[in-house]
């Protein structure tokens, strides 16, 4: 137990989103099915935005029990998402860089009515675009990236950088009332009734 008012295990804190993306199914015809992106991109989008809803998740838990809690969930989830915890896979590669972009500083931009800050997701994308193996423009070398960034234009990136915000907000809207609720003490099936509900497959079974 987390502590006394809490009647879900850390190992069951960390299945519950790992469990509930998976039901979602492949982000890039969920989240990004509006975008109309090229197949080729099918790897680092799905992998890259399930990362950062991974990611978003901890925050989440961060926020409400502490980062030594957070800490215990990734791990276990490390070992859910790598169980042979060999070599590094895409989807732990694609959290490793989604870590490096958060840390990395905020990007501004210089317009005609000020100074404009760029979405953090805007580093994420390109961290992924760059950084990932499955990506078009995967490279590894400085000159190398500095012509993929150019080679890739303005739709590719910002399109990522859309997903990712979107999947982040809807991440936070699912799950910061549930750990709240979590918090005060809930049962386990209280939970599994909640994220069942807010699962647009199940949602649609129902109709």
């Amino acid at each position: 137990m987390l502590n006394n008012r809490i009647n879900i295990s850390i190992y069951s804190l960390a299945v519950l989103p790992v469990d509930y993306l998976d039901r979602l199914g492949d982000p890039f015809e969920t989240t990004c099915a509006a975008k109309d992106i090229d197949s080729s991109y099918r790897g680092v989008f799905s992998d890259g935005i399930r990362a950062y809803q991974l990611t978003t998740y901890l925050g989440l838990v961060r926020a409400h029990y502490g980062r030594g809690v957070a800490n215990q969930i990734g791990n276990y989830q490390q070992r859910l998402l790598q169980p042979d915890g060999k070599a590094p896979n895409a989807i732990t590669t694609a959290l490793e860089l989604v870590r490096g972009a958060l840390g990395s500083k905020s990007v501004t931009a210089d317009t005609d009515h000020g100074s404009m800050d760029i979405p953090i997701e805007m580093n994420i994308a390109l961290a992924l675009l760059l950084g990932m193996h499955s990506s078009p423009h995967f490279s590894t070398r400085p000159e190398q990236r500095a012509e993929q960034v150019s080679r890739m234009g303005m739709d590719i990136d910002w399109s990522l950088s859309q997903c990712l915000t979107h999947a982040r907000e809807e991440m936070e809207r699912v799950f910061s009332p549930l750990l709240a609720c979590i918090e005060s003490g809930v049962r386990v099936d209280f939970v599994n009734a909640w994220l069942n509900e807010r699962c647009p497959v199940n949602r649609i079974d129902h109709h």
